[in-house]
């Protein structure tokens, strides 16, 4: 064969200096060289001499890293190899090195998505941010200037200590997303923005995951057996959930569960891409799944197909109800000096009320469910009592009924008969696999109580293969307790326990009867209020935005909302109920904005109308943390450009979905001018403490002061004075946390270290370990954390996580919920006003106006929210713009036709799209039955004509019930009852654009 000679020149030629343009100095480019030049440096001692040769070059590198991605593609914490040369990473590949846990299951393995192998593309993109910029033509304007980072950060500096001195520390408002840019990157930022007293949005509301209803129910949402537990369900009802597109790398434990013998059955009103997949598609109206799944409880009753064991034991439906006022019978009521929020059974042996024990779910009786009895009071008088299991079954049958529910939910009687027959036979290995489009309806708790009453009428909780979950951020506290630590190291972790231990004995201490879950909720409690100043941005938004127009507009909410949402949302204020959570006051102007791993106006909710027109107009500083251009960024005034996730050190968040530690490793410097958000917020900090000095000003004191029994927890932070306002004089050093110059591995090694003191990491574990195994398995949950304490479980080695077992299981230790039990009964006076006391069905508001068409969506499958969205390979397979789901029929009564341009619209706003005509979408069925648009979302606004995307035209309602903050387990906490503002099922037309 005759030997091929390459020159250097016709070579770029060809190539169009693609390579070229990659080795250029890590993309930083080299100093004003022109194209031709570099090349001649990256060909210098290149010698070709055939194809073989490159594709031999194609498999050598100069180093192999481990990395994972630092987004909330929940559950995430896929390890990858990371492959690099010449400064430039080139090719991932799955790591595939998961251990087997449980002999009898599938392991975990390779675990990867498209996205993971296409973040070496992504990292290099062309909107890669590279360099500290500032807006010099207007927000939005698109007009920027490079500037460097001791403008940058002098000048953000100058504009916080502005808002110190004239709105105080509440007025510099944080916003974070889950995770996204690094666990121990988030805690960086979040260090910072505790030191200056900042208001934290809590990020649960403003992402809109929380999943109400199973809170409501089980008084926390943040429990989930691990993937691996899904193999061993034997009826897996994928509802509100499609994980087709959203957990590939997990997917296979659906498909090898239906190999062990499970049915997969999906329940949406679209065909969606997973429904394709199932055995069974059950249909049903948008946003009327309670009525399916009362009906499907109607049927298990009135057949005898249910638990009563189960259900005696665990749940409130043996609890007793006052007939006269429908409020639960309470101690109080029926023996002088007992308690008001302890309960009543019926005695169904010796005919009498006997007390439910506060600290344990084993039975002092067999307490009737069915009946109606009579209780003598304190005072003499009798009331007639019922347990709730008979309210129950009273409205089921004379509501919900197959027939009478198919009305509601469109779905055949057959049809709930059949599924009804499938979850008694699949009795105790039911799994609901639902994600967080049911949170996302106005009525979306409604939905997931009746989900968790399926479930707990079949036994259906702490055993394998079944259960219910909301999401779980934890298992790694060592991480998070560098919010607050005062420098690395073991010796600080083994002083800073104690104190926070001095907290938890409290509770234990006040109430022998609490658990220590519930001792953590309430330390939490105070962490939140007093410590980290993480609150819920309702009061920001209803305050200072035009949130607040659309909330008042009664006409958007339930019919049964029966008076103004102003009206209760005043008592809500004046009754005290979220006291030190209103930041910044009414009277406080927002001063200063900034964000991390979080991309709020593609996110927030009508985010032009909402926030773009009036509060955005009120800060004067906005910032972001950013590794490219997002929309958010373009609408801002200061970028910071962060290094990328195989640029830094850190994991991904932690979570007991996937139960395993995730490491990332640093296998190339930064691009350009990109810096860690650790070592941005060590500059930053030095510039804020310099600016303060230079004024003479230091000391600033917070609208909002903390607790006084819980001042001296306060003044634990050196950044705090005896009076516990906030001290910037000494900013610095408490931000660099004793670290030696800029020397990040010491603080990676810290976070692993005193998680293994903290219990959830096993000996052993540094970042030698890590960065030899790239992986390690969480062993054990911390009572310092609330959040890892949901599970409610003891992590075993060889099997899967299961969650609730502490409930279920030998130990039955009541759950955190107001009456310590699964609770289905909510006797607040605003859910007996609404008729929600107990599970039931509501129509969609027709939240927009009344328009023939529901908007609704999910995570599309080409990027992990926007953060792929320009990548450009994935764009490539598909349209490369947005586009909406459209049925046929509902697109030709419309003259619309495949790729037409519309205008989606309502009385809120509207925004222009292309269609994609599909007969999966929901068609419309006459004005009392709404047709279906489905857009994915994640599309940058910037995608849109005028920048406007389907965010526009949601006006982003709360429902008046989570204004409630004062009835046991419904009071806020960290990613908990944080009043979320909804985004599925909104009223829309459509018309040729």
């Amino acid at each position: 064969m005759k030997e091929v000679k390459i020159s250097r020149r016709a070579f770029l030629k060809g190539t169009g200096a693609t390579i070229a343009l990659l080795s250029l100095n890590s993309l930083g480019f080299l100093g004003g060289n022109t194209i031709a030049n570099a090349t001649e440096k990256v060909f210098e001692d290149w010698k070709y001499s055939g194809w073989e040769h490159l594709h031999r070059e194609e498999w050598t590198w100069d180093k192999v890293t481990y990395g994972t991605h630092l987004v909330d593609c929940y559950p995430g914490n896929c390890l990858w190899r990371i492959y690099s040369k010449d400064g430039i990473v080139f090719r991932e590949e799955q790591a595939a090195k998961y251990p087997v846990i449980d002999p009898s299951s599938p392991d975990f393995n390779p675990r990867g998505c498209q996205k993971g192998a296409s973040y070496s593309i992504q990292m290099y993109n062309p909107d890669r941010l590279k360099y500290p910029m500032k807006q010099v033509g207007g927000r939005g304007s698109g007009k920027w200037k490079r500037i460097s980072w001791d403008q940058c950060l002098t000048e953000i500096a100058e504009g916080i200590v502005d808002g110190l001195e004239s709105q105080g520390p509440e007025s510099i408002i944080f916003e974070n997303g889950p995770g996204n840019g690094g666990y121990i990157h988030v805690m960086a930022v979040h260090r910072l923005a505790v030191a200056l007293g900042a208001t934290v949005l809590d990020l649960d509301s403003t992402i809109g995951d929380f999943n109400r209803g199973i809170y409501e129910t089980f008084g926390k949402f943040e429990f989930m057996d691990s993937v691996d537990g899904w193999f061993f369900g034997k009826l897996l009802l994928i509802w509100h959930m499609n994980p087709v597109y959203t957990r590939i790398p997990s997917y296979h434990f659906i498909s090898e569960a239906r190999y062990n013998g499970a049915e997969i059955v999906t329940i949406a009103p679209d065909y969606s891409p997973s429904a394709m997949h199932a055995d069974e598609f059950i249909p049903v109206e948008m946003g009327s799944d309670a009525a399916l799944g009362l009906a499907v409880c109607q049927v298990l009753i009135e057949k005898g197909w249910i638990d009563r064991g189960f259900v005696k034991e665990q749940s409130d439906l043996p609890l007793l109800v006052r007939m006269d006022n429908g409020r639960f019978l309470t101690a109080a009521d029926i023996e002088k000096g007992a308690r008001s929020d302890q309960f009543c059974f019926w005695d169904s042996k010796k005919n009498r009320v006997v007390k439910a024990p506060l600290e344990t779910l084993k039975l002092p009786c067999d307490p009737a469910l069915e009946g109606t009895y009579t209780a003598t009071l304190v005072d003499g008088t009798t009331v007639k009592v019922r347990p709730v299991f008979a309210k129950l079954k009273e409205m089921l049958n004379r509501e919900y009924t197959p027939e009478k529910a198919s009305e509601k939910c469109r779905t055949h009687p057959d049809m709930i008969r059949r599924l009804a027959k499938k979850c008694y036979k699949a009795s105790g290995h039911i799994q609901v696999m639902v994600g967080w489009n049911s949170p996302k309806y106005y009525h979306g708790d409604l939905i997931e109580r009746v989900m968790c009453l399926v479930l707990t009428l079949t036994g259906s909780f702490g055993k394998k293969g079944c259960g219910i979950r909301g999401w779980n951020e934890s298992l790694f506290e060592g991480a998070f307790s560098q919010i607050f630590k005062k420098e690395i190291g073991m010796m600080t972790m083994t002083r800073q326990l104690p104190i926070m231990r001095r907290v938890w004995d409290k509770f234990k201490r006040e109430d022998r009867t609490i658990t220590d879950e519930m001792a953590s909720i309430a330390m939490e409690k105070v962490i939140d209020r007093n410590l980290v100043n993480y609150t819920v941005p309702a009061f920001l938004y209803y305050n200072h935005s035009d949130y607040k127009k659309a909330w008042d507009n009664k006409a958007w909410h339930c019919p049964t909302m029966k008076r103004e949402f102003a009206d209760y949302y005043n008592e809500a204020v004046s009754k005290g109920w979220w006291d030190g959570y209103i930041k910044p006051a009414k009277d406080q102007t927002p001063t200063v904005y900034f964000w991390m791993g979080t991309n709020p106006a593609r996110k927030n909710r009508g985010w032009l109308n909402n926030i773009y027109g009036s509060l955005w107009k009120k800060y004067k500083t906005i910032f972001g943390f950013e590794t490219r251009w997002s929309t958010t960024l373009l609408y801002g005034d200061y970028a910071l450009p962060c290094a990328g996730f195989y640029e830094k050190l850190d994991t991904r968040f932690p979570t007991p979905h996937v139960p395993w530690l995730t490491l990332t490793d640093r296998a190339v410097k930064p691009i350009g001018e990109a810096k860690t958000e650790w070592e941005i917020c060590l500059m930053l900090a030095e510039k804020i403490e310099e600016v303060g000095k230079k004024r003479g000003k230091t000391k600033f004191a917070p609208k909002v002061p903390p607790q006084d029994e819980f001042r001296w927890y306060t003044r634990q932070l050196d950044v705090r004075d005896k009076d516990c306002n906030v001290d910037i004089s000494s900013l610095a050093k408490w931000q660099r946390m004793g670290v030696k110059g800029n020397d990040f591995d010491q603080v990676m090694d810290d976070a692993l270290q005193s998680s293994v003191i903290m219990g959830n990491l096993p000996q052993g574990t540094n970042l030698e370990y890590m960065r030899k195994e790239g992986i390690v398995r969480f062993i054990n949950t911390s009572i310092y954390d609330p959040v890892s304490m949901n599970l409610a479980t003891d992590i075993k080695p060889d099997e899967p996580i299961i969650p609730l077992t502490w409930h279920t299981g030998e130990k039955k230790l009541p759950y955190p919920t107001y009456n310590r039990r699964i609770q289905f009964y909510i006797d607040h006076p605003w859910f007996l006003e609404a008729g929600e006391a107990l599970p039931v069905h509501k129509d969609n508001p027709k939240i927009g106006g009344k328009y023939p068409l529901r908007i609704t969506s999910g995570h599309q499958r080409w990027s992990v929210h926007s953060i792929w969205i320009t990548n450009e390979q994935l764009l490539r397979t598909h349209q490369g713009r947005p586009f909406m789901f459209m049925n046929p029929e509902d697109a030709a009564k419309r003259g619309i036709k495949d790729g037409d341009l519309v205008r989606v619209f309502n009385d809120f706003d509207s925004f222009k799209v292309h269609v994609k005509i599909a007969p999966g979408a929901r068609p419309e069925k006459g004005a009392a039955k709404p047709g279906q648009v489905i857009i994915y979302h994640a599309w940058e606004p910037f995608m849109f004509p005028e920048w406007k995307s389907y965010d526009a035209a949601i006006p982003g309602m709360i429902k008046w019930l989570d204004l409630v903050n004062n009835y046991g387990h419904l009071n806020y906490w960290r990613w908990n009852w944080c009043a979320q503002p909804i985004d599925r099922g909104i009223s829309v037309e459509v018309e040729k654009a």
